[in-house]
């Protein structure tokens, strides 16, 4: 089968991912893209993840309250 007709499957790592779209090396502290889908490092802490504390609400309500 010739080259052209076969598919490839490749990869970047984090680190050519920054270097293809021209930003610097990924800062760890700071990231410079939101690339914590590939990562798993969010900025937040998650409570599905972690749990919950008894501090932390059930539900947090959007609607305003009356009054």
């Amino acid at each position: 089968m010739p080259l052209y007709r076969r598919r490839l499957l490749a990869f970047l790592s984090i680190d050519g991912l920054y270097e293809a779209v021209g930003g610097a090396k990924r800062n760890p502290q700071a990231p410079q893209f939101t690339d914590h889908y590939f990562t798993g490092e969010y900025p937040t802490h998650l409570t599905d993840l972690h749990g919950r504390t008894m501090s932390d609400p059930r539900q947090v309500s959007l609607l305003k309250e009356a009054g």
